[in-house]
């Protein structure tokens, strides 16, 4: 079993209710839960991984995904149970939340122009679309395009 938080970016077209609805509409064996950020996916770790991977695809760079240590309606962090206030992490998963927009337009970037703020030995990293991008290259491409943004 396994559960996954999707995440929309602040410049995501989809809303929480319109992701709830389409998750809602698939034809796996998935429970979903709307959250103010986007959902919560639990089910077969198989299923939910590609369940995430569709969801993804729908507004690419612009969805994100990671894996939730907790069930949902967990008692130990669901408000329900805990007489309400935020749940341990929520702070976190927000600050997270309003960065998406800028990571969102560095990969926009990054597919439309290449990268051109870094050395070309990184760049050559990077412009086969199977290769992965390190982190370290990633974080520049974010720096430089929230100076550029500022």
């Amino acid at each position: 079993m396994k559960t996954k938080v999707i995440v929309l970016a602040d410049n995501a077209e989809t809303t929480p209710s319109k992701l709830f609805r389409f998750l809602n509409s698939l034809n796996y064996d998935i429970n979903v839960k709307e959250t103010c950020f986007g959902a919560y996916i639990e089910g077969e770790d198989d299923v939910v991984d590609k369940v995430a991977n569709i969801v993804r695809n729908l507004e690419k760079n612009r969805i994100f995904c990671k894996d939730r240590g907790f069930p949902i309606w967990d008692k130990r962090r669901c408000r329900a149970f805990r007489g309400g206030g935020p749940r341990e992490g929520f702070h976190q998963l927000e600050a997270e939340q309003k960065i998406l927009d800028k990571i969102a337009k560095a990969l926009d970037e990054i597919e439309k122009e290449g990268i051109h703020q870094i050395d070309e030995i990184e760049k050559e990293k990077v412009d086969d679309k199977t290769k992965k991008l390190d982190v370290e290259t990633f974080k520049k491409i974010i720096d430089e395009e929230f100076k550029h943004n500022q």
